[in-house]
């Protein structure tokens, strides 16, 4: 206390807390230890408005200032010649920072040491309201092994390291896809798992089962200046980065790195197993070489690290031939800060969906070029690989649920907009979809089930609301996926569990289970190989739903029994499953909600031969699709016929298309009126 109240003194007589006409300082007074520091060193502290106290001792310094964020703060000595200082406010995340003593640059002993700028130096973590997503955590752990190796190419000894998911040492049968991780400019190898958390992301991930397992190589992608070529006389300033400047590393990375890697390590080798991702450079560096190797890889990120150009000229045209392009690349994925360029990375990643390829873009809100907006990127990058077809967690813009081909044959038809078509809700206020700390969180977990069905066991994902309890009894909402999905798919589209916790946090949503099965009802019920030949299992999901998943949940979870508590909703495969089923059986379920409901929907009158009999047995009937789907023909038939009927129901066209933010949006409208009466539904726009 002592030694606080000495350093608030100095701080307080060199002006750097100022006081307010309330008379509390502006600076808040609740500095603790960063989490980033050496063990038992107090210093660096961060407060809750994430500005940095640094304190060093050095008696004999003229001058001590603390450099972090482009900004160097003056720090102010005391009789000890202890100097302090205190820096403005610091986006959330990591950062890199120095001590500039008497002109000289230098670590900050009371921090560890990470890699960057060119150098090993002092580093902070300024505490996250999303940080959940690469806190540790008591769940099953990867390893990271490092990997030495001699390069014949640059002739020197080099290392990587490897990220091995939880169970590569105990599944000695199976083999894993790749990703190939690239570090930013001034880093190094040892970037993404030290700074970046890479390893949390992927565990947690796993645990949540919302990643397809898969291991990641970071190597070090460092290059040096190529020999410049004599200019021609009169030519301009050379080209930047400068031509030939990723060709070493290529070199190293396609003829040394991953055979060595698909040699010592059980990884599957084929080009759709293969990935390549990086940040900065690493992304430059990724598009330079992923694009050009196509044959090599079939998913690529860049995190502020540009675009990968015009899709009708760039990397020779091979973006040209749309359909050529989808069968080898998979998944392009941009993304940057919100303090970057996001408009050029949003607009670009337009471009290139009107293109017909499947491109994605994620933007980090209220971060720059800094680490927390590659953690995010990665977090929100790492779900869409290695699947059947991409797929999202969330983000600006999302991916479409159905492979190019077939989007371009349906869904991308023109459409005709009829008087009925239009908004019943705004758009969700910005922050719906952000975990927020301070409220209470429900439980997440993968739960096993003995299906006759089917014949074997099977998975579901199921969301119980905070302070769930046996002593009460909760209502049930089973969510189905789309064709390309599983029973991780609503999860990673749309984050169930944060839609319901914040809203029940506002009082706006009734406590409830969430359920969500596979609704693939076959032995092997992942979304691989056509898709599209796995539409009989979808049908046969019906009987799994109603004789196994329902009786698992009764019997494990404390539910209220009958129709009224049960609800039924999906998307796009699982939209038309809702309604197939739903209408069926209003014995089961009361509440049901279809967003983008698919082909495999039955026409209106084979949904409700009679009208007259369901009167009065639906408690909600909600219907959505975008205006930009080609689908939307689909829901609005329904529409039409229970408009002619007198049916009540909701009829929801909004600006988006066949995607996630789609269903995201329409998911967070719906738990608001689910269990729910009619006089507390949200008010429609006016």
């Amino acid at each position: 206390m002592q030694n606080k109240a000495i350093i608030l003194f100095a701080l307080l007589t060199t002006g750097l807390f100022s006081f307010a006409q309330t008379g509390r300082p502006e600076i808040a007074d609740d500095f603790k230890p960063a989490s980033t520091n050496q063990p038992g060193r107090q210093y660096p502290q961060v407060n809750s408005e994430g500005r940095v106290l640094a304190r060093i001792a050095a008696p004999q310094a003229q001058s001590v200032l603390l450099d972090i964020g482009g900004v160097k703060y003056p720090m102010t000595k005391d009789e000890e010649g202890v100097w302090t200082g205190v820096s403005a406010p610091q986006d959330e995340g990591f950062h890199y920072y120095q001590l500039v003593i008497d002109g000289a640059e230098v670590p900050d002993p009371g921090s560890l040491f990470f890699y960057g700028a060119g150098r090993w130096g002092s580093g902070i973590e300024i505490p996250a309201g999303d940080q959940d997503f690469y806190a540790l955590k008591d769940v099953p752990h990867g390893h990271v092994r490092q990997h030495l190796y001699f390069s014949r190419i640059t002739k020197a000894w080099r290392r990587c390291f490897i990220y091995t998911p939880p169970d590569y040492d105990k599944n000695l049968t199976s083999r894993y896809p790749v990703l190939y991780l690239q570090h930013g400019g001034g880093e190094d190898e040892t970037g993404w798992s030290n700074q970046g958390k890479v390893n949390l992301i992927m565990d947690n991930l796993l645990a949540e089962g919302r990643a397809v397992p898969f291991l990641i190589v970071m190597d070090n992608g460092s290059w040096a200046m190529p020999a410049r070529r004599p200019s021609p006389r009169g030519e301009g300033r050379q080209p930047w980065p400068p031509e030939g400047w990723a060709d070493t590393f290529e070199k190293v990375l396609l003829e040394e790195v991953i055979p060595m890697i698909d040699a010592e390590y059980r990884t599957l080798s084929a080009q759709t197993h293969r990935a390549m991702a990086g940040l900065s450079m690493g992304g430059m560096q990724t598009n330079v070489i992923a694009m050009r190797n196509l044959d090599v890889f079939s998913h690529i990120g860049i995190f502020s690290g540009g675009t990968v150009g015009d899709p009708a000229s760039a990397h020779h045209g091979v973006m040209a031939d749309a359909e050529a392009f989808n069968k080898k690349m998979k998944l392009i994925f941009e993304s940057c800060g919100s303090r970057e360029n996001p408009d050029v990375i949003q607009n670009h990643t337009e471009q290139l969906k009107a293109a017909g390829l499947n491109a994605v873009c994620y933007i980090s809100p209220n971060t720059g070029h800094e680490w927390q907006t590659w953690r995010r990127s990665f977090y929100h990058f790492a779900p869409l690989l290695f699947r059947s077809e991409a797929r999202s967690t969330g983000g600006s813009e999302q991916p479409s649920a159905e492979p190019a081909g077939r989007r371009r044959q349906g869904f991308a038809q023109p459409i005709e907009l009829g008087p009925d078509d239009k908004p019943v809700f705004d758009e969700p206020p910005v922050g719906f979809n952000q975990k927020r700390d301070g409220i209470p969180h429900g439980r997440l977990e993968m739960i096993e089930y003995d299906s006759k069905t089917v014949g074997t066991r099977r998975k579901m994902l199921v969301y119980t609301p905070p302070a769930y309890s046996a002593d009460r009894r909760y209502p049930v909402l089973y969510l189905l996926h789309g064709i390309g999905g599983d029973e991780t798919e609503w999860q990673r589209y749309a984050a169930p569990d944060i839609l319901m916790d914040n809203l029940l946090a506002d009082g706006k949503a009734v406590p409830m289970i969430l359920v969500m099965p596979n609704g693939r009802a076959q032995p092997n019920d992942r979304p691989e190989g056509d898709i599209f030949r796995h539409a009989p299992a979808f049908e046969r999901f019906e009987q799994d739903l109603l004789n196994d998943v329902i009786p698992a949940i009764e019997s494990r979870y404390s539910v209220l029994a009958g129709c009224e508590h049960r609800a039924l909703a999906g998307l796009s495969m699982g939209g038309g499953q809702t309604l197939n089923f739903g209408f069926k059986h209003l014995d089961t379920f009361a509440w049901l909600g279809a967003f983008s409901a698919a082909p495999n929907t039955k026409p209106p009158q084979e949904l409700i031969p009679d009208p007259n009999q369901i009167q009065g047995k639906l408690k909600l009937l909600y219907l959505a699709c975008g205006n930009k789907d080609g689908l939307l023909p689909i829901s609005r038939r329904l529409h039409l016929y229970l408009k002619e009927n007198n049916i009540p129901h909701i009829w929801h066209v909004d600006a988006h298309g066949h995607d996630p933010t789609e269903w995201q949006n329409n998911l967070y409208w719906f738990l608001q009126h689910v269990f729910r009466s009619p006089a507390d539904f949200p008010k429609p726009k006016s």
